[in-house]
């Protein structure tokens, strides 16, 4: 006798279907909470949005699919199991089917085990737990550099007493450029935007800052090789996704430092000086006035690589 019934073919399309749609709603959900950038940095936006929209067009049309196989006759026999067209003239029994059922259960489980866990599980970690595994970066990132590079006045038409104290070499030209910026500055605030330029540009020239003010938001770290009234202001730089996460702080030094807690929010403001770690010598922050903060939803920091340009 000739039916139409869902069969196994249907089935694994509509998981198919299920398993793409769930995670083009999910990534969709990301993209508009902003979400989206607790793994990816800004500029890699756009091509998930692509994949999104691809993803969303081929569950459709897997829909559709599924939608098509349930039109599929099937042939039931006396014994009550089904057939399809092609498997009555193969001899083929859906008895056999069953051999691969814990198989495709598997198989389907390892998306949609960790497509649940997206939807329960929140998207953030403590930012010192994440620092912990990581080396603290206090100089910004590492930049091609040449040890015979003769040093230079940046171009432009800056004080030229301004510009002979940010003489550099051609590599840390930009950095030189966004220094004599900071430098005018009556107090520099470290914001998000140039976060680890800033960063880079102050510990290149980490004499031309001495005494100047600087206001920080961070997260307090605290690395066991700091004196007592030492600890860390930091926050999180992701230069391309959540694989390469790395902390960027600044040493921070207090009459008080016992009352900032591992992992809090804080925004400090004071003086920078500098000081010596791991055999190197870097800013540091002389604590005026501190205050909690609170965490930004999105709590990392992006390196932009054409900052030069815009100047």
């Amino acid at each position: 006798m000739l039916k139409n019934k869902i069969n196994s073919t249907s089935i694994h399309h509509f998981i198919k279907a299920i398993i793409l749609l769930g995670l083009a709603i999910y990534i969709f959900q990301l993209i508009l909470t902003d979400e989206i950038l607790q793994f990816i940095v800004p500029e890699l936006v756009i091509y998930v949005k692509i994949a999104t929209v691809i993803l969303l067009s081929v569950a459709i049309v897997q829909i559709y699919i599924a939608a098509l196989s349930l039109k599929k006759q099937i042939i039931i026999c006396d014994c009550g199991h089904d057939y399809s067209h092609d498997q009555v003239f193969s001899h083929e029994h859906h008895h056999l089917l069953k051999k691969s059922v814990v198989k495709d259960a598997f198989i389907y489980s390892l998306f949609l085990f960790p497509l649940l866990l997206g939807y329960i599980l929140p998207n953030h970690a403590s930012s010192s737990s994440l620092a912990n595994n990581k080396e603290m970066n206090f100089k910004g990132l590492a930049v091609q550099a040449s040890s015979n590079g003769q040093a230079v006045e940046v171009e432009g038409h800056e004080d030229p007493a301004l510009k002979k104290m940010f003489k550099t070499n051609v590599y840390d030209q930009d950095y030189a450029k966004l220094g004599m910026l900071l430098y005018k500055q009556s107090t520099i605030e470290m914001k998000d935007k140039w976060f680890i330029e800033k960063l880079q540009s102050m510990n290149t020239f980490v004499d031309n800052f001495q005494n100047k003010q600087i206001k920080i938001k961070g997260f307090i770290y605290r690395d066991p090789k700091l004196s007592g009234n030492q600890f860390i202001i930091a926050r999180m730089g992701m230069t391309h996704c959540i694989a390469d996460i790395s902390p960027f702080g600044i040493i921070a030094e207090s009459t008080n430092s016992q009352q900032f807690t591992n992992d809090s929010w804080v925004t400090i403001t004071g003086t920078i000086g500098k000081t010596s770690f791991n055999g190197q010598t870097v800013i540091k922050i002389n604590v005026q006035q501190s205050e909690p903060a609170k965490s930004p939803s999105v709590q990392y920091v992006y390196p932009d690589w054409h900052f030069g340009s815009k100047l």
